[in-house]
């Protein structure tokens, strides 16, 4: 699922907010009147966070299968479809690559009411005011890329646990906040 391609971990880049921007109206202008939602999520939305430089576009639609019907316009524009369940079996998943294999970014697109776009939102708005669980983050991914930089396989099922734990502290916070609210 996630075989060995070149990757690389740097220091927070305001650059990256612009290359979401960027990459989200070719996304907008792809997806129509189909698309509901569009946010930036992943490592490069959080500020301060250290990352492969691999933006992370969510994309919720309204149909899912009528995503199918735009592979041809983001070939166009440079994106490579891997189609439904390349990450998980619920989503249409579209990458831009390097010439060398490095991921520039990637789309996922959920359809609307599908649970994983709020555990990807909730995650994303937790670690932006959680510094324990950032460092924690920040420290797992250093020492995974030390131990794994020329296998990203390994590198990303490394992380799995320490994104799993964090990943139920951020959904209990929300719960929390709701409550307050």
């Amino acid at each position: 699922m996630n075989p060995h391609r070149p990757y690389e971990l740097k220091e927070y880049d305001p650059e990256w907010k612009k290359r979401f921007f960027d990459a989200a109206e070719k996304v907008r202008a792809i997806l129509g009147d189909n698309l509901i939602e569009i946010e930036h999520i992943g490592s490069t939305s959080i500020e301060g966070m250290v990352a492969k430089p691999q933006v992370d576009i969510l994309a919720v639609v309204k149909d899912l299968n009528a995503v199918k019907d735009c592979y041809a316009a983001f070939i166009a524009a440079g994106y490579t479809p891997r189609g439904r369940g390349y990450t998980k079996k619920d989503d249409e998943y579209f990458t831009e690559d390097s010439s060398d294999g490095r991921r520039l970014i990637s789309v996922h697109t959920l359809q609307e009411n599908n649970p994983r776009i709020e555990e990807h939102k909730v995650f994303r708005d937790y670690l932006r005011v959680n510094d324990e669980d950032r460092k924690l983050y920040i420290l797992t991914k250093r020492k995974l890329y030390s131990s794994y930089r020329d296998n990203y396989a390994e590198y990303y099922k490394g992380k799995a646990g320490v994104i799993d734990a964090i990943q139920a502290r951020a959904m209990e916070w929300r719960d929390k906040s709701r409550k307050v609210s």
